[in-house]
């Protein structure tokens, strides 16, 4: 980010003066929207497609913004403009592999698997332990939950980042478009079936697609748009696993951020468990989820170097007096 931007930044702080009560008036709008949202996921489920996690997000941060500048709301448009693109290419991606004619590859990320785990894949080794097309077990619907809570954290993250610091969040949207775009281009060049449909050509035992068997528990109505977002998106876009890549850059990004013990210890423990929940419900394989947080460590430290290099600053907090109740005026905002 240059000067000019990081000043900008600064002028974003000054509150729009004349009136003091904003801050009540935010909260109004704050709990509007939340009365909104709960009627919403009542009647069609809770958001589980990106482009809707992001739209509700946004609306939330532009009722953060009520009293503020009036440029923040065309600067929050502009500002997650490049995560609705990178999705939208995501989308168009389906099918792109085979218009250039690249075959499907399966077997390598099985011969990794088997290599590793002397024969096997884990994937054949929990489901042969833990799936019972009868009942639905508590783990079933922990994964499920893991699973699909990586359509909601890293857009709730950008959300809580903006609204706090915006160059932090500007840090981390730069992070998480180019891991996404890495992705993408990896998913055209070498498409690979997932473990759940290498499972119905016959090339593995027993496996089945379970990242959605907890919904049948939990019945609140998300199931039928979980379906209905998993037929929609590239069946073949396995390696690397960006479900696990992008929670292991939430994660890294975070842990500073947090308590340096129990804060750290869980997001090492969501990592962790996003790993596990996508090689226990057939969604990918070991091979997929370790080229996840390898791709996740290049490009948190390809940027990290870019902004040490540049002389960037870490935060833009960094000159202003923390939200914690010192510094704050009477409309919420920081101060220079």
């Amino acid at each position: 980010m240059a000067t000019a931007e990081f000043a900008e930044l600064r002028a974003e702080q000054v509150p729009v003066v004349g009136f003091p009560h904003w801050p009540a008036v935010r909260w109004c709008a704050a709990g509007l929207y939340a009365t909104v949202l709960i009627a919403w996921t009542a009647v069609y489920g809770i958001p589980v497609q990106r482009e809707l996690v992001i739209a509700w997000t946004c609306g939330a941060l532009a009722c953060a913004s009520i009293g503020r500048p009036p440029r923040q709301i065309p600067q929050l448009l502009l500002d997650w403009l490049p995560l609705v693109a990178i999705l939208a290419v995501y989308d168009l991606s389906r099918g792109a592999a085979d218009s250039l004619g690249i075959g499907v590859h399966t077997s390598p990320m099985i011969d990794f698997d088997r290599f590793v785990f002397l024969g096997e894949t884990p994937t054949e080794w929990l489901q042969a332990r833990l799936y019972d097309p009868l009942v639905v077990h508590w783990w079933d619907v922990a994964f499920t939950l893991v699973y699909t809570s990586y359509f909601i954290v890293p857009f709730a993250v950008a959300g809580a980042l903006w609204a706090r610091d915006r160059l932090a969040f500007l840090r981390f949207a730069k992070r998480l478009v180019t891991l996404t775009a890495a992705g993408l281009a990896t998913y055209v060049a070498f498409p690979a079936t997932p473990p759940w449909m290498a499972a119905e050509e016959g090339l593995l035992d027993q496996v089945h697609r379970t990242s959605a068997r907890g919904w049948e528990v939990l019945d609140v109505g998300t199931a039928g748009l979980f379906s209905r977002g998993q037929e929609a998106v590239n069946l073949v876009a396995a390696v690397p696993s960006l479900h696990s890549a992008l929670i292991a850059l939430v994660a890294m990004f975070l842990w500073k951020r947090v308590r340096p013990v129990w804060g750290r210890a869980l997001l090492a423990l969501y990592t962790v468990a996003m790993g596990l929940t996508l090689i226990a419900t057939g969604e990918h394989y070991l091979f997929d989820v370790l080229l996840g947080w390898l791709y996740a460590v290049i490009v948190m430290a390809g940027w990290g170097w870019w902004e040490r290099r540049s002389g960037l600053p870490e935060s833009g907090l960094e000159g202003f007096d923390r939200l914690d109740g010192e510094g704050v005026d009477a409309a919420g905002l920081r101060q220079p």
